[in-house]
């Protein structure tokens, strides 16, 4: 049953969709608000034991002796799970590129502080982590590699000794005539930038309950998982189960942001259960334990990079050169953030050629994993920086440079030089829109007034790229294989008329839920209340992937369409028989199946779906008495990448353009927001209010990179970051409430046109802050090319020029 997936809204078999494009309430809030969604904490099984983790406190040595037999004695202990039970049943886990994985605990020595090295599964979690303080373990002290400098450099102490180097990853790309480009420009820009950890902090940490069943040799994990189906397949393999014996049971997640992890926790807890006899284990990842070692610290980048630029500010050629410091290996995917600047690699411009080295290293510091944005937030920051200084250079208004740059709106779809198509956009619209939002010319107005009584204020305008629904294509060139990411849903209509859609994946927060009701309410004509969505397991969901680079609304969009054109097959089949006419005669119409050419002559979606449950001797042949119908849905016209990495990868590119305005303290190096406006493009806006959330969300988490959240490291690789009082994220006193409008360009090429827009300003953010902080800085010859723009960070620039 092959057709076309409707791009439009009017395409839908409706005079006018009453839900789609609607802030409509959203079906997930009144669990959420009235504390009845089951998170994993939440949940108790019988027999359940609680699961506690010894941690390595040396970021590199080798372990040379555990005692456990003092933990394994105390009163309420069950099992202590050590590297030999981990070498005996695991392998290690699968990385891109492969063969830089460790296994749950540590087997024979550690790679940073924080990885896990004893468990202990008791009767309640005091219990085991009282049992941890019984536990020795014996180490040789290894020098760590702090950096990438001293992991390249020679005669370095590796970081995983079979690999006989700590660089995962070297290789350039080269796309278009570069040198030449940059031998026939009139000006090149240059600057080095350095980009500090940072990574997702949801309101949840990670947690699961995993039960090993030693009669089938099963395991059957419940937790918090982002992509439920990865994750079993990934468990599958570590603990060398049959894929079809691994059964997930995702829970709603209170945030998830990339940063949930999980892969270690969940192996560990379930090897406990297998340990104690089968029975369930529950591992809860503690705040202290998440910052110190989760699936959270992405992005530690050392940038140099060029602009090449004609005398009447054309931008002709851009190269960037990018270290990225891997942490204790790939175990996270974090070498797929460094490969997702493909996507979008010269932003909104029309830049003819690029060039790209990237090195990926590893270091004893704690593997990254993967943040909302996956990459692109600092190579944007890299890229708009360098059009403020070309701006700067050749006196030119910040905001003109950009316009006489960017990719028209004929040009649309529209290749990269990396090899991506953009579906549509109107740049200079958004621009025009967003300038004529803040008032820019009373801004520099003020700025200048501001300037004459000596105070920093700044205005950054910022452009950007939000690269939507992903492929794996896209990652090929960090080994990633595979071409189509399948969402697939199943929609079932009951006796009465209700819906039910089965998904494989759980509520977040970005009102996924919302979504999937909305559209099949208005393609089957039914009425929201009457849609409900529901998690399937992974042994029984179809093939999906879940929440990730901003495809879900997208994706399940364009499933759930997929299933219900199936239906209205079937249905007009059925009603055809009944009627004595012809399927062609038949048609879907606010929510009747009727006669074409006499509308008054039809069944409601409830009278088909009860004969069809009701009545099999009234079916056509060959039609089941079962008025479901499933669609696994993936991006039209995806490609295998070339010898350069190029390929269309991201099936949507939303656009937005921030102008903020800031002023820095003097005295104490505090940025303050003055004024911040968004207008952003992604196209058909499914839910408005849920594109609202995402994008100040994604601001949030953006204010946090610009301005005050870091992982530090000491010289020797000791974290000092393992509490959010050195952590600094952002309050509701730091992240401004901003001024939004927005312009749609319906993607021509997507489910009903929308663009993903799940990572939202966090692509934005932190460049428009920095520029707007060295746009104050200029009269004093002054930069920040480092992030974050701390106060402390900011005092010390001022306080040394001083």
């Amino acid at each position: 049953m092959a057709f076309d997936i409707p791009t439009r809204s009017d395409q839908l078999p409706t005079d006018a969709p009453r839900f789609i494009g609607k802030a409509v309430n959203r079906i997930e809030d009144p669990a959420l608000v009235s504390g009845t969604v089951e998170f994993i904490d939440n949940l108790s099984l019988p027999g359940m034991l609680h699961c506690a983790i010894l941690r390595s406190p040396h970021p590199h040595a080798r372990i040379t002796g555990i005692d456990a037999s003092t933990a394994l004695a105390l009163p309420g202990v069950e099992a202590v799970l050590t590297g030999d039970d981990v070498a005996r049943w695991c392998d290690p886990c699968f990385t891109a590129p492969e063969g830089w994985g460790n296994t749950c605990l540590a087997v024979g020595k550690v790679r940073f502080v924080g990885e896990p090295v004893v468990a202990v599964a008791a009767s309640s979690r005091y219990i085991a982590e009282d049992a941890l303080e019984l536990i020795q373990v014996c180490y040789e002290l290894l020098a760590p590699v702090a950096n990438p400098d001293a992991a390249m450099a020679p005669g370095a102490p590796l970081v995983f000794e079979n690999r006989g180097t700590n660089v995962i990853q070297s290789r350039t790309y080269t796309w278009g005539e570069v040198d030449r480009i940059f031998a026939d420009a009139d000006r090149i820009v240059s600057r080095q930038f350095r980009w500090n950890r940072v990574g997702a902090n949801p309101t949840e940490t990670f947690g699961c309950i995993c039960q090993w069943d030693l009669a089938d040799n099963s395991l059957t994990c419940r937790g918090a998982y982002q992509t439920p189906r990865f994750m079993a397949i990934g468990r599958a393999a570590s603990l060398r189960l049959p894929a079809n014996k691994v059964r997930i049971i995702s829970h709603a997640q209170g945030g998830g942001f990339g940063g949930k992890g999980g892969p270690r926790g969940t192996d560990i807890a379930a090897l406990l259960s297998r340990k104690s006899g089968g029975r369930p284990v529950k591992y809860i990842e503690d705040r202290m334990e998440y910052l110190l070692a989760g699936g959270g610290q992405s992005w530690d980048r050392y940038y140099d990079a060029a602009l090449a630029v004609k005398a009447d500010g054309t931008v002709t050629g851009f190269k960037v050169r990018l270290v990225d410091d891997q942490g204790a290996g790939a175990e996270g995917y974090g070498t797929i953030s460094a490969a997702k600047p493909l996507a979008a690699f010269t932003g909104n411009y029309r830049i003819e050629a690029a060039f790209y080295d990237l090195t990926l290293v590893a270091t004893n510091r704690a593997p990254t994993y993967p943040y909302r944005g996956y990459g692109p937030p600092p190579h944007n920051l890299v890229l708009e920086s360098l059009m403020d200084v070309a701006a700067r250079e050749l006196a030119l208004d910040p905001a003109e440079l950009r316009r006489r740059n960017y990719i028209r709106p004929d040009e649309f779809p529209y290749t990269v030089p990396s090899g991506n198509e953009y579906d549509s956009g109107n740049y200079a619209a958004v621009l025009d829109r967003v300038l004529e939002l803040a008032d820019y010319r009373a801004l520099r107005e003020t700025q200048a007034q501001a300037r004459a009584e000596g105070r920093l204020v700044g205005i950054g305008v910022v452009s950007t790229v939000e690269p939507g629904v992903f492929d794996w294509n896209a990652y090929a060139t960090v080994g990633v294989p595979g071409v189509g990411v399948p969402e697939g849903v199943k929609v079932a209509v009951d006796v009465f008329g209700n819906v039910t859609v089965a998904v494989g994946f759980n509520l977040q927060g970005q009102g996924q839920f919302t979504v999937a009701a909305q559209v099949v309410a208005d393609y089957l004509g039914v009425d929201m209340n009457s849609v409900k969505v529901t998690t399937a397991s992974t042994d029984v969901a179809l093939p999906h992937f879940g929440q990730g680079g901003s495809r879900l609304g997208v994706a399940v969009t364009g499933a759930i369409l997929g299933a219900c054109d199936k239906l209205r097959q079937t249905f007009c089949r059925v009603v055809a028989h009944v009627m004595h006419a012809e399927p062609g005669q038949i048609e879907l119409f606010n929510g009747r199946l009727q006669m074409k050419h006499a509308p008054e002559h039809g069944m409601s979606i409830a009278e088909v779906a009860g004969l069809m449950l009701s009545r099999s001797d009234l079916l056509p042949p060959g039609v089941e008495p079962c008025p479901e119908a499933s669609f696994v849905w993936v991006s039209p016209n995806r490609n295998q990448p070339d010898d350069q990495g190029r390929c269309r990868s991201y099936l949507t590119a939303a656009n937005a353009t921030h102008v903020v305005q800031v002023e820095i303290d003097r005295c104490t190096g505090q940025v303050k927001i003055l004024g911040y406006y968004i207008v952003d493009d992604c196209g058909t806006r499914l839910n408005p209010a849920n594109v609202e959330g995402q994008l100040q969300g994604g601001v949030a988490q953006g204010v946090g990179a610009g301005l005050y959240e870091e992982y530090v490291y000491d010289p020797q690789c000791q974290p000092l970051v393992s509490t959010f009082v050195d952590y600094l994220v952002p309050t509701i006193h730091e992240v401004p409430m901003t001024v939004k409008d927005h312009l749609v360009t319906p993607s021509p090429v997507a489910p009903l046109g929308a663009k993903g827009c799940g990572e939202g300003a966090i692509h934005t953010t932190p460049a428009a802050l920095l520029c707007a902080i060295n746009d104050a800085l200029a009269p004093l010859g002054l930069e920040c090319r480092e992030t974050p723009a701390s106060p402390q960070r900011l005092w010390k620039l001022l306080h040394e020029q001083a």
